[in-house]
């Protein structure tokens, strides 16, 4: 695989190529090509089983606006924002927090794709700089006279200095994700000057829109100040990490953190690996479900957020080994993975095998298997929760509709009594 100077961790353990093969059918093709890619297989996933059918079933076209404006602000900030913050941030912190490269555009800055496994003592250090220079073919001589050839010295500066660009990453992708609901409230107002749930727009009148939103709206510093700390506390995570690499007790805390600690390395060219991602999808979820403006709204964003998690980091993985075991049972295929570490969750939920890995036959099965794994979570996901979602809507709207009906009725009756002279002479 190509290892980009920009990236945070490169494999310099791995030995196979996984330059995935496009000859022969083209669909099978592109579900290896896919399948090699986790994060483009990821971002496949999440516009055509989760964003675009929840765009197409939207209730009208205000909420229609909003659902592709946080799609579309998600897959930019979430996906191809890395692109352009990661390398800046990691030529900022190698020359001003490091304080390892003498230019902005020095080539050794590639040293901080030193994965976290080699920064929990000065040995393992040394033998990662060694690795890491063979595989980029850089010398990093210049940055070892810096520290006067003390790897103990420049292991806790690249701690230092990829904590403080993880916390930067984390806080950037959470937050400009999750203030697309405090925007799209914004840009509704502007567009309609009602404050409350585009998604009822349609299905009751203003006044009642309104009065359901009129309660809850006061309440919006508040859920304000919680989302804030909830990004404060985000940011400040990767302090544990550092922590439990750096402190020489060695406490459990201590020794679980170094043994994770290579799940915070950014994998897949320049992306977060999935622990720090999953840690920023609940913030930048957070932010949507306190941008909402009435209970309902509340309710129907933490469902679809939950579900979108669930299918984003698992649902996919759950489906392909459930079909996949079938498949092997069934029509003797050997798509399961059964050379994988013997942990708890590996038995509970068997991997597949890589498509590149198969044989011909077995390929075009695993490849069939990879497209009714994304039309179930898109049927489930995209199109099932957001049709119960909507029935859920209507029933709350209908239901505070009816009632202040009953309430105008009764004030009419209150206000306009019968007398008795109305009631002899009828």
């Amino acid at each position: 695989m190509r290892i980009s100077r920009f990236c945070n961790s490169a494999n310099i353990d791995n030995k196979r190529s996984n330059k995935p093969n496009f000859e022969g059918n083209p669909i099978i093709g592109l579900a290896a090509y896919l399948d090699e890619r986790v994060l483009l297989g990821k971002a496949f996933l999440d516009v055509t089983a989760l964003d675009a059918p929840q765009i197409i079933m939207a209730n009208n076209g205000q909420e229609r606006r909003e659902k592709f404006n946080k799609a579309s602000f998600s897959f930019i900030l979430g996906y191809l924002s890395p692109l352009v913050t990661l390398p800046l941030t990691n030529r900022l912190g190698m020359k001003y927090i490091a304080k390892l490269t003498k230019s902005f555009t020095a080539k050794d800055a590639n040293l901080i794709q030193l994965s976290n496994k080699y920064l929990v003592n000065a040995q393992e250090t040394k033998k990662g700089v060694e690795l890491l220079s063979k595989k980029l073919k850089t010398d990093y001589k210049p940055i070892l006279d810096k520290v006067g050839g003390d790897y103990e010295v420049l292991r806790k500066k690249l701690i230092n200095t990829k904590n403080s660009v993880l916390a930067f990453d984390l806080l950037f992708t959470a937050a400009s994700i999750g203030c697309v609901g405090f925007f799209n409230n914004w840009q509704t107002k502007r567009k309609t000057n009602q404050d409350g749930f585009s998604a009822e727009f349609s299905m009751a009148d203003k006044d009642t829109v309104e009065k359901r939103a009129e309660n809850f709206k006061k309440k919006e510093p508040l859920r304000k100040a919680i989302w804030l700390g909830i990004l404060a506390i985000l940011t400040a995570s990767p302090l544990l990490l550092k922590k439990g690499l750096t402190s020489q007790n060695a406490t459990k805390f201590n020794n679980y953190m170094k043994k994770i600690a290579s799940k915070f390395d950014y994998t897949d060219g320049i992306f977060m690996s999935r622990l720090p991602f999953f840690m920023s999808a609940c913030a930048m979820y957070s932010g949507l479900v306190l941008a909402s403006r009435n209970q309902t709204e509340m309710k129907d964003t933490s469902i679809r957020s939950t579900a979108s998690t669930i299918a984003y980091f698992g649902g996919d993985i759950l489906i392909g080994s459930i079909l996949g075991r079938l498949s092997d049972k069934y029509l003797k295929t050997d798509l399961i993975n059964k050379d994988v570490e013997k942990s708890f969750l590996n038995k509970l939920i068997p991997p597949t095998k890589r498509l590149r890995d198969l044989n011909p036959r077995d390929k075009k099965i695993g490849a069939a298997l990879y497209w009714i794994n994304l039309a179930m979570l898109s049927a489930c996901m995209g199109f099932g929760i957001p049709y119960l979602i909507n029935k859920m809507i209507r029933h709350d709207v209908e239901k505070d509709a009816g009632v202040n009906e009953k309430m105008k009725k009764l004030q009419t009756t209150v206000s306009n009594p019968i007398r008795m002279k109305d009631f002899i002479y009828k």
